[in-house]
């Protein structure tokens, strides 16, 4: 785990050099874009991910570390525990209640969700707007400080030394995506090169979050189904689906998150255990009578999305629907 962390903070620190120091044509700047969008991202799965839940490392200042590579990236870890660590982690795919269902009026989720016209293309237009994920993380940062909200939930704003690693985070992040690449290249190259960078990385932080949860093979609550819900253990394996798990590839690439049911039961065990962890949860869920849900390959995952993407949006009951 170590090494594969150091090989992409080195591939992301090469591919940045190159792209803003040495990059001579369009095919280096093409191919140093890509592999800097790439090393990006493995880092947000393999490296932030595990630091910010402590999984880690057994030493806290090496999680805080690593966690604090997030900020590097452009989203702050600060808040990215409230809305993920806290929120997500507890109320999965319960609405108005866990954030990461919570996307606004331009997708519908979930049944308690009001359902507009156009949902009934979302299962098309979605793919575009998963691109902007990542620049919706830097946006929802400095929402959340100003109105000390997220996902519609108070949140503490952060003081002393968490303040000052939220100002440093951003001041870093700002550095190398706009004041470095602008004392070689012009502002508008900078900003089409940040946007493409950007939103390769949103794609792919979005649908690897959504095979886990928005398929049609997990459970999605309902407020109409009333105040009670699972116990907490059986309703993380129903509201989570494993998903690509035939594929060591990417096990190693998504940093273990492809094994979301074991990440949602342990999330302070390092993603390195997660295929074996899951044999034994398997037999656990299998002697409790407990449904849970896997696509074995990734290309199911991606129907199933599709699927509940075109399921949420068709047209409720006349009851429910808005207009």
């Amino acid at each position: 785990m170590y090494l594969k962390s150091a090989a992409l903070i080195l591939a992301a620190s090469a591919s940045y050099y190159i792209l803003v120091f040495r990059a001579d044509s369009a095919l280096v700047t093409m191919v140093s874009a890509i592999v800097l969008a790439l090393a990006l991202v493995g880092i947000g799965f393999n490296v932030q991910h595990d630091g910010n839940h402590g999984g880690f490392s057994r030493f806290a200042w090496v999680n805080r570390a690593s966690g604090f590579t997030l900020d590097l990236i452009g989203a702050s870890s600060y808040f990215w525990k409230f809305k993920h660590n806290l929120n997500h982690h507890t109320y999965t795919n319960i609405p108005h209640e866990d954030a990461d269902i919570e996307v606004g009026w331009f997708a519908r989720m979930c049944d308690d969700h009001q359902w507009y016209w156009f949902h009934r293309y979302q299962q098309f237009y979605l793919w575009f707007l998963y691109s902007f994920v990542h620049l919706r993380y830097i946006y929802s940062d400095y929402r959340a400080f100003i109105t000390q909200r997220m996902g519609g939930k108070l949140i503490k704003r952060p003081t002393g030394a968490n303040l000052v690693g939220l100002i440093a985070g951003k001041a870093i992040y700002l550095s190398f995506a706009f004041v470095v690449p602008m004392t070689r290249h012009s502002w508008s190259t900078v900003v089409l090169g940040f946007l493409a960078i950007s939103m390769m990385m949103g794609i792919i932080f979005s649908i690897v979050f959504q095979l886990a949860h928005s398929v049609d093979t997990v459970e999605h609550p309902s407020e109409k189904d009333g105040p009670l819900r699972e116990e907490w253990v059986v309703h993380q394996i129903r509201t989570t689906s494993n998903f690509g798990t035939n594929s060591r590839f990417l096990s190693v690439a998504l940093g273990g998150l492809n094994f979301q049911r074991e990440h949602h039961l342990f999330p302070r065990i390092s993603h390195v255990h997660y295929p074996e962890l899951s044999k034994v949860v398997k037999e656990v869920c299998d002697e409790h009578q407990v449904q849970y849900a896997e696509s074995v390959k990734l290309w199911d995952a991606l129907r199933s999305h599709y699927r509940f993407l075109k399921h949420m949006g068709t047209k409720p009951a006349p009851s429910l629907a808005s207009r």
